[in-house]
């Protein structure tokens, strides 16, 4: 059974006030700003729940990941991007990973064949043995769906071309981000700006966590520098993802460090500026996984959908800021 697709409005809002009600003061991102595209916390917690809980574990080349692959399709289908067109805006592209293991990248674009600048948004669906995965990484993926149900195949609200990738086959070796950046064209990666990862980009309030970036490189003057732990890459992308969170809740991120952990490691790799936009408890100044991490207590219940709604907004507001400069900067 899969979950439903649209709610009643006022449902939906009556959700969210009540949602923000119960995670006052406890580490849920503050009282937020409107804007014209919004996501919904009460859809990407139903999402999440549907991969964790009705479909289980996720592991490469398994039944699980095939069926979270088929679903995630599925739910594009139904949000209006389509594989059978001349120019299609739905894309299953399967893949060689870790040992022979064949994985699958799921792949929607928002304004396909654009003349602006293109940005990639990734979130990984595959998960360990030990875990349903809510925050690793289920709850990016039900982020990214609910992305893509805001964008749709085309949106005059962004001047520039948006690809949604769901790769597989994250947790043994970025395989599925590193297939997906192999397959860019030399031009596509000329006017690609940037990739903003999620990965863990939700919370529980017992986290204690706040809104961090991981980069390990920028691109400046038209070259790309590779960053270090003393001095991270603050590029484009994480002051983008800063401006985004102070601008839509009024408060500063808790910082930008020089890690990796997930597949922007593979945009990197190509000289391609990415950022990992995520949630973290910080000790010492230094950013912690969560005690939950690979274990069997990753699950939906333990998470804060508030967080996760802030990740998708702070994304979507940082897009729309660098495409709206870039395409004043080519008149």
């Amino acid at each position: 059974m899969r979950p439903p697709r649209r709610f009643i409005r006022n449902t939906v809002v009556l959700a969210g006030i009540l949602s923000a009600l119960l995670c006052a003061g406890r580490g849920a991102p503050p009282a937020d700003k409107g804007t014209p595209w919004d996501l919904r916390a009460e859809q990407i917690r139903q999402d999440t729940e549907y991969l964790c809980d009705t479909i289980g574990v996720r592991i490469t080349g398994t039944a699980g990941e095939i069926a979270a692959c088929d679903w995630i399709m599925e739910t594009l289908e139904d949000a209006g991007f389509s594989a059978d067109t001349e120019d299609p805006t739905l894309r299953r592209v399967p893949f060689e990973g870790l040992m022979g293991k064949t994985s699958e990248n799921v792949i929607a674009v928002c304004n396909p064949g654009s003349g602006g600048p293109l940005f990639s948004i990734t979130a990984h669906y595959d998960s360990v043995e030990t875990t349903p995965g809510a925050r690793d990484n289920a709850a990016a993926a039900a982020v990214l769906l609910e992305i893509a149900r805001c964008l749709g195949p085309e949106n005059d609200g962004f001047p520039c071309e948006i690809r949604m990738v769901f790769p597989g086959s994250e947790e043994n070796g970025y395989h599925g981000s590193a297939a997906y950046v192999a397959s860019l064209s030399e031009a596509e990666k000329a006017r690609h700006l940037g990739a903003f990862n999620m990965d863990i980009s939700a919370a529980s309030p017992e986290d204690q966590a706040v809104l961090v970036c991981y980069t390990l490189g920028k691109t400046e003057d038209g070259v790309y520098q590779e960053g270090d732990f003393l001095e991270p890459a603050e590029g484009r992308l994480s002051a983008a993802v800063t401006a985004a969170y102070e601008t839509l809740y009024g408060k500063n991120i808790g910082g930008v460090f020089h890690m990796g952990e997930s597949d922007h490691i593979s945009f990197h790799n190509a000289g391609l500026e990415a950022v990992n936009v995520c949630w973290r408890r910080l000790e010492n100044g230094e950013p912690r996984l969560p005690d939950s991490y690979h274990c069997p207590e990753d699950t939906p219940a333990e998470l804060d959908y508030e967080t996760a709604r802030a990740s998708g907004r702070c994304i979507l507001e940082a897009i729309h800021t660098l495409a709206a400069a870039g395409e004043a900067g080519q008149r």
